[in-house]
């Protein structure tokens, strides 16, 4: 199979042409959500913390400014934009549970074998 035509093949699997539409979806809806943190959440804490900007807020260490409040803006924007997708993911009636990882569902799988073939060696015996 030539080059071209791997690539195409690659390209055109399922699983990275969900990816791109993820990305793409994803880049509109960051939009959505910056927009709600930037002019209905932050004025709202920004009100109830005392109207203080955090963006802007910094110590300087040996002529060396740390901005430690644009960190804390980057968190508080991470806080709101999960509590915002999970309540999003809720209404949707997608389930927010972690789904158990394969590793743990092996260990599951091979305990329950092991409690099976106890269970059959006692009843030979």
């Amino acid at each position: 199979m030539g080059t071209y035509k791997r690539i195409k093949t690659f390209l055109m699997r399922g699983n990275i042409l969900d990816l791109a539409t993820g990305v793409v979806i994803g880049t509109a809806f960051q939009k959505i959500i910056s927009a709600l943190i930037d002019k209905v959440f932050m004025p709202v804490i920004g009100v109830m913390i005392g109207g203080i900007d955090l963006k802007n807020r910094y110590t300087e260490v040996l002529s060396v400014k740390i901005g430690w409040g644009e960190a804390l803006q980057a968190t508080f924007d991470f806080v709101i934009v999960g509590t915002i997708l999970y309540f999003f993911l809720k209404a949707l009636g997608q389930s927010t549970e972690a789904k158990p990882q394969v590793d743990d569902l092996l260990v599951e799988i091979r305990d329950e074998l092991k409690k099976l073939n106890a269970n059959s060696n006692k009843k030979q015996s």
